[in-house]
């Protein structure tokens, strides 16, 4: 595909997912009774891109144990905003949530985002105290994109072989678990890279960077206890069900689990949805799945 079809796709996506996402999220309210919101704080370069939200649950236990979200959108969409009623009910849920910008490709080709992400994630273990962050019980959550960028770093966090290849430092954050919803995986695998999916994973990335790509290769025992969460009509749900088989011949601890059936259909990344009720119960178990692995 030519860049300027890829450009197109790109486009194309972005006008499609931010139609869907005004429409999922009209009349929500961005204050929530119970949660302190702290917006806009910058922790990197970019003053548009490298930008991050925390949502704080009042009247708990200090500190509080954090989520750090990896947005997802095909690596060429998405911001915090279109992800902060979803890290409310997280704070809802008890968990301070931290909600970070990216900047997207084409714009930031492999692995500019997953850089962004480190540094974001660097960022709280030094920013950790000033907002009551516990850094000893830390998780991560992503969604489509953002799953496979959380698998990626968790792989780089348990994996010092893997780490190397990215020159990235160990964050002073204790994780706990990760979760991975309607996640992009196995991105080798034939058809993965595609569309406009190739502004960010380019041709010339999967040439020179495959050994980066292949982050199963790099899957040990150490990696987190993982919930994984895809629908009946996610168009990735083969993927999460092959992730579920992969981390059960590992021995790694993990949970997979598919909402919706026939009658009751739910689709990519459903869980985002805070007007749902079977996103609510997909969110409160894994709410409950983290609580599991407090310490």
């Amino acid at each position: 595909m030519t860049n300027q079809k890829i450009t197109e796709a790109i486009l194309a996506m972005r006008k499609e997912f931010q139609t869907n996402d005004d429409k999922r999220d009209a009349g929500l309210p961005t204050k929530v009774k119970g949660v302190k919101r702290i917006d806009n704080l910058s922790y990197g370069p970019d003053p548009k891109w490298n930008l991050l939200d925390i949502y704080l649950p009042e009247n708990v236990d200090k500190p509080i144990p954090t989520v750090i979200n990896i947005h997802g959108g095909g690596w060429c969409y998405g911001t915090k905003e279109t992800y902060q009623f979803y890290g409310l009910n997280w704070a809802k849920n008890g968990f301070a949530f931290v909600n970070p910008n990216y900047q997207l490709a084409p714009d930031a080709v492999f692995p500019e985002e997953l850089n962004q992400v480190d540094q974001y994630i660097h960022w709280v273990a030094n920013h950790a105290k000033e907002y009551d962050l516990d850094t000893n019980n830390v998780f991560l959550v992503g969604d489509s994109a953002g799953g496979q960028m959380a698998e990626q770093y968790v792989t780089i966090l348990t994996n010092n072989k893997y780490r190397k290849l990215f020159g990235y430092e160990l964050p002073d954050l204790k994780f706990r678990a990760v979760a991975l919803n309607s996640s992009a995986n196995f991105m080798l695998d034939p058809g993965t890279i595609s569309g406009a999916v190739g502004g960010y994973f380019t041709d010339e990335v999967v040439k020179s960077q495959r050994e980066k790509l292949d982050t199963e290769k790099y899957i040990n025992q150490d990696f987190l206890p993982t919930y994984i969460s895809t629908a009946n009509n996610d168009f990735v749900r083969n993927n999460s069900i092959k992730m579920d088989g992969f981390l059960t011949a590992k021995g790694i601890t993990h949970i997979c689990k598919m909402y919706g059936d026939q009658e009751h259909p739910r689709a990519h990344v459903f869980l985002i949805n805070q007007k749902d009720d079977i996103a609510k119960q997909a969110n409160d178990d894994e709410a409950e799945f983290f609580k599991k692995y407090l310490k």
